[in-house]
């Protein structure tokens, strides 16, 4: 079947669009910094290979979808990324995750925020979804946070990882 099509979104000051080929070298630059990395459930460094290979079958796949975070003040660049993935269809459920600012310039700055608010209206409006829910470690606050002020709310605490759910409304 191939992947859907979703229509570039903007919220605030940020835009999402899919992510495509050319994306990959920075995608792949901002998942291997070590501050970044480390919050990930695979925390080892990915090589180009392995990266583009991983395109390659995401591209067919309709139930994972990565979007480039675009600042629209600074001319659409691209500072992150955000993704809705494991959907299930027919629950009309998702994860939310990887999500990074990979900018350093572009961290602090309230984009992850406007990203994941963005990102859950693009599961309520484009893809019809009615949960979305997450996994993150328990000490990762400062993304537990995030989380929260855009209605994630802890549904339980397993083996230090956190999982947290949000309907769509």
């Amino acid at each position: 079947m191939g992947k859907r099509d979703v229509q570039p979104f903007e919220h605030g000051p940020v835009r999402l669009r899919l992510l495509r080929g050319g994306d990959l070298p920075l995608t792949l630059f901002w998942r291997n910094q070590d501050h970044i990395r480390k919050w990930f459930f695979y925390s080892k460094v990915i090589t180009p290979e392995q990266h583009q290979n991983w395109f390659e079958g995401y591209q067919e796949r309709d139930d994972d979808f990565v979007f480039i975070i675009e600042e629209i003040r600074a001319g659409f660049r691209p500072v992150g990324q955000i993704a809705l993935y494991h959907i299930d269809w027919a629950a009309l459920r998702a994860e939310y995750g990887r999500i990074m600012i990979g900018e350093a310039d572009a961290a602090g700055r309230g984009l992850a925020r406007a990203a994941s608010l963005a990102v859950l209206e693009i599961a309520r409006q484009q893809l019809g979804l009615r949960e979305i829910y997450l996994e993150v470690y328990a000490d990762n606050t400062r993304a537990i946070s995030l989380y929260e002020t855009v209605g994630f709310k802890t549904e339980k605490l397993c083996d230090n990882i956190i999982t947290m759910r949000v309907a769509m409304k």
